[in-house]
């Protein structure tokens, strides 16, 4: 499976919510990074490993309602793959909706996701988190 393909596919598991289908392509010891200032959002950081990523994915569920996850535009090379994500929601506790649009940069290597990094507006994640 091409690079793009196995993006493509953790891109409509996750917007179908099956979080756990959308691992399947990582390898065991996958990374993820999500930069940010960790003042302005609890989810900036790395994870490490398929169980840490998981944990992260499952805290962002349950802080949030996905109403849509849509890839705007994905570009690819090889084993790396850019994408623009929208990416609609709705903060359970509060009920607010906001529209936030991720940068990501995927890297794959025999056959597995082994490295994602994300960009997000860290100051509308503020706004939204510290409600």
């Amino acid at each position: 499976m091409r690079a793009v393909d196995l993006v493509n596919s953790f891109y409509e598991r996750y917007a179908n919510r099956d979080i756990q289908g959308a691992l399947a392509n990582c390898a065991n010891d996958v990374e993820f990074r999500w930069v940010a200032d960790p003042k302005h959002s609890h989810y900036a950081g790395v994870t490490r490993g398929k169980q840490e990523f998981l944990g992260r994915l499952m805290a962002l569920n349950d802080d949030f309602e996905y109403r849509r996850y849509v890839p705007i535009d994905i570009i690819h090379s090889g084993d790396k793959v850019a994408a623009q994500v929208e990416i609609h929601l709705t903060r359970r506790t509060t009920g607010q909706e906001v529209v936030i649009r991720t940068a990501n940069f995927w890297t794959i290597r025999g056959g597995q996701i082994v490295e994602a990094v994300e960009y997000y507006d860290t100051a509308l994640a503020a706004s939204v988190l510290q409600k």
